[in-house]
């Protein structure tokens, strides 16, 4: 979940300091202040510039891959999967994913225990033609392990430039391949009606006069997207909105929130929560509501700003979420613009739903289950999971 401008190896300075001598001067250096830590941090990296700049064997450096380095190496000291730096073209890449396309291979990624996994494929895309699944585990990116990579380097090797290729090693249950796949420009419509049902499904929402709306990340321009799209299912007459989320990672946190302001009557919609513990609210705005039945549904591919409206619709009352339980992404990343063209995410605060639950790293459960999971199914028995959660939010809404 991104907050921020529209929203998200070289030398890596690493600072390790073992002291044993004595409890009293152990004590003595942890009251020493952290402004103190960094201004001898910055020192020691001007002192190391300037020796390479005297006598480094090279005498042609290229200061700005070194000072990439330092930097990445900075927050990668931080061990937070979510707190990462861009060099000028990996940020261009990653400010991509919120204006409605990119160039790469079209696939939602997310981090989960050192696991670059696979949220799910974009339909008819390069990855999805390729045979990517939900859930698979992309070990290696051209050849480069992603175990300590954070997820922000991942994203930016996995895109290029139309037409290039990248290699991606992956792991399905017990099996390991390796798949090719030309990138392409992808087009994220982060909103979808009935015509991203398959026929079985299309039958299903429209036996029950349910209207369907599908979110597939949180964009730019979603919330006005969504929107538009209710007031559609609304001159139809419908008894009721099955919202789907899953496989959703999230995106920009205005975005979540006003979607979510469309169900919520009143009260918080989310709860964030900075280093110093102070909260800051955003509340329901007194607009236009939607009053009928609503029926969420989740599963371990809906992530961080999708769990805030899945969250706030359950606390609040104001939908039932059925499926499986959610990915538990409850933080939030500020994007930081930094010189040079390239940037930061840098983990800023936590969110906690309406009623004040920390879901991160613990997910969602739904008020119904219904399905299983999708890691290492294949590509039918996901279609059957989707289709099986799919009536079970139909007949949950037509007992509401």
């Amino acid at each position: 979940m991104k907050r921020g401008n529209p929203v998200l190896s070289g030398l890596a300075m690493v600072v390790v300091l073992s002291v044993v001598f004595s409890a009293g001067y152990a004590l003595g250096l942890r009251q020493a202040s952290a402004a103190d830590a960094r201004t001898e941090g910055q020192r020691m990296l001007q002192v190391l510039a300037d020796h390479l700049q005297r006598s480094y064997i090279q005498r042609n450096l290229d200061w700005r891959k070194l000072y990439d380095g330092a930097a990445r190496g900075m927050l990668q000291a931080l061990d937070d999967p979510y707190t990462a730096f861009f060099d000028a073209q990996g940020y261009r890449r990653f400010r991509e994913d919120f204006r409605g396309f990119f160039y790469g291979v079209g696939i939602f990624i997310e981090k989960k225990d050192s696991r670059l996994l696979v949220v799910a494929p974009i339909p008819d895309t390069p990855a999805a033609k390729a045979g990517l699944r939900a859930g698979d585990h992309i070990t290696h990116v051209d050849g480069v392990p992603t175990r300590e990579m954070p997820i922000e380097e991942a994203v930016a090797r996995i895109r290029g430039p139309e037409g290039t290729t990248v290699r991606l090693r992956i792991q399905r249950g017990d099996r390991t391949f390796e798949v090719s796949i030309t990138r392409a420009r992808i087009e994220v419509v982060s909103v979808q009606g009935e015509e991203a049902l398959t026929d079985a499904e299309r039958r299903v929402v429209q036996d029950a006069q349910a209207a369907y709306v599908r979110i597939l990340a949180f964009n730019q321009d979603t919330a006005e997207r969504f929107g538009a799209q209710l007031r559609r299912a609304e001159a139809r007459n419908t008894r009721g909105l099955v919202l789907d989320l899953r496989f959703n990672p999230g995106g920009l946190v205005d975005q979540c929130t006003a979607v979510a302001d469309w169900f919520v009557p009143r009260g918080p919609i989310v709860h964030e929560v900075d280093r110093d513990g102070r909260t800051r609210t955003v509340n329901a705005t007194p607009r236009e509501k939607y009053r009928k039945p609503v029926v969420v549904l989740v599963n371990e591919g809906t992530a961080s700003c999708s769990e805030i409206v899945a969250g706030a619709l359950q606390d609040t009352g104001a939908g039932v979420l059925v499926g499986q339980r959610t990915f538990g992404k409850g933080v939030i990343t500020t994007v930081v613009d930094l010189p040079g063209g390239r940037g930061a995410t840098i983990t800023t605060a936590k969110y906690l739903t309406p009623k004040r639950r920390d879901i991160h790293r613990k997910g969602i459960q739904p008020d119904v289950l219904a399905g299983d999971r999708v890691e290492g199914k294949t590509d039918r028995e996901v279609e059957a999971i989707r289709l099986e959660q799919l009536r079970k939010a139909v007949e949950v809404l037509r007992n509401r």
